[in-house]
């Protein structure tokens, strides 16, 4: 192996350690805006809106999360706060765990555009406590994911949601990533110069 071929490899080197690989992480809270046309249910003074979806409350205690008003079956849109490529959907089912909420379900996955990018298969969902995740293969480029809900015990009752995920690289590089490439190739060509010379 000749020195350039040596120096150019290092210059490969430099660039793929200086491009950070991102790490799965919880899209929660305020990278998620939900929005419905369902009525929400009032119980009292309290409203069970739409979102308390996402403002990160998880305990049974108090009551939180949204409430469709007796109905069953309906859609709830997720606009993320950026495109991400996403592997999983986080389920905290149930404003209060008494067996009422959603019992069936399905998502869609929509890019940036709302160019459709697949869709799961009809998920199933038990009242409590505890998250339900429910995993599948990656799915890149998402921004929006519709959920349908099929089918539900009393009324639609969902207490927070999150998806797992990563924010979708660029396909172009960023500015800095091409300044390391242009220094990287600089010196292999300076370097191979200055060896002919000699």
């Amino acid at each position: 192996m000749n020195r350039t071929s040596t120096l150019l490899g290092a210059a490969v080197a430099v660039f793929l350690l200086s491009t950070p690989v991102a790490q799965a992480a919880a899209i929660t809270t305020t990278q998620i805006t939900p929005t419905t046309a369902l009525p929400f249910f009032t119980y009292g003074s309290q409203q069970f809106t739409i979102g308390q979806i996402n403002d990160g409350i998880t305990a049974d205690s108090p009551f939180n999360g949204f409430a469709s008003n007796g109905i069953t079956a309906g859609r709830i849109t997720f606009t993320l706060d950026q495109t991400y490529d996403i592997n999983s959907f986080t389920l905290w089912n149930d404003i209060n765990v008494v067996n009422e909420g959603v019992r069936s379900f399905k998502l869609t996955f929509e890019g940036i555009g709302g160019n459709s990018l697949g869709s799961s298969a009809v998920l199933t969902a038990v009242s409590q406590l505890a998250p339900q995740v429910y995993s599948f293969a990656n799915v890149a480029g998402v921004k929006t994911v519709q959920l349908d809900v099929v089918t539900s015990n009393l009324q639609i009752e969902i207490r927070e949601v999150a998806f797992n995920g990563v924010p979708t690289v660029s396909a172009v590089p960023e500015p800095e990533t091409y300044a390391l490439m242009l220094a990287g190739l600089g010196l292999v060509g300076f370097m191979a110069r200055r060896r002919n010379s000699a």
